[in-house]
């Protein structure tokens, strides 16, 4: 283990999960490419690979026109293209093949290359007339945030309004909550070891709503954990976003 010391099992678990994964995971993402809908140029891939892992900074911007000329569309790369990179970032620290230095660049970077490409689409739904709003919550301890970006994505270019916390405290849940109208609140799950902390969130979050707003738990190990995230309240434990959007009705 080349990070030896600073890394737990645990977080070894967690990373795999946040590598490129929120509440739209690889195994989705395989489904969706095998019907044809995502598939993958392998050069533009490993491209992109390459990019992330560069020992100098990789023009993004070059990357990006490389993509535009093969007739790859902006919605393609933030929903396969980055999170396959993430993925493989992910795979190469686990297998001892980079550094977590070299995969903490590579997410830099990836989320570099995300807001890139989706500053177009967001302006473009922006345009949409749609009342929905969503809240995404990251608790606290989880520091990869590049999947649950890539969700937030997803639900605006569908034309819903979403709002993000980092590691919210009870009285910022207490103002936000108060000052604006939320339809959902989606929080992501990375380990095991938060597992207790984001049950308190459910349940913190349904009783200071009295239990109007909808909650939703997805992320690396929200699945194994659905009895104890139900029994907090969760109204969904999924990755699924489109099932998020139709049981809630945005």
């Amino acid at each position: 283990m080349r990070d030896d010391g600073s890394i737990t099992r645990n977080d070894r678990d967690a990373l795999r999960g946040h590598f490129g994964l929120a509440f739209e995971v690889i195994g989705r993402l395989a489904a969706r490419r095998s019907e044809g809908v995502g598939h993958l140029k392998q050069v533009l891939l490993s491209r992109l690979v390459e990019a992330t892992r560069a020992k100098e900074d990789a023009s993004l911007a070059a990357l990006l026109g490389q993509f535009r000329a093969a007739r790859i569309a902006p919605e393609q790369i933030i929903d396969f293209y980055i999170p396959e990179a993430a993925r493989s970032l992910g795979e190469a620290w686990l297998n001892d093949t980079a550094s977590f230095a070299d995969v903490t660049v590579g997410m830099t970077r990836l989320h570099e290359l995300l807001h890139l490409v989706q500053d177009g689409l967001i302006a473009e739904a922006a345009n949409r007339h749609s009342t929905a709003a969503v809240l995404m919550i990251v608790p606290p301890a989880e520091q990869h945030t590049l999947g649950i970006m890539v969700a937030a994505s997803m639900f605006r270019r569908r034309g819903v309004s979403v709002g993000m916390k980092f590691s919210p405290g009870l009285s910022d849940l207490t103002v936000l909550l108060a000052e604006k109208r939320f339809d959902a609140a989606l929080i992501t799950l990375g380990s095991r070891d938060r597992l207790e902390m984001c049950a308190k969130l459910v349940k913190t979050l349904k009783q200071m709503t009295k239990g109007t707003l909808k909650v939703a738990v997805g992320g690396a190990v929200a699945e194994t954990c659905r009895e104890a995230l139900v029994g907090a309240g969760a109204d969904l434990v999924t990755n699924d976003i489109s099932m998020v959007v139709t049981e809630f009705g945005l």
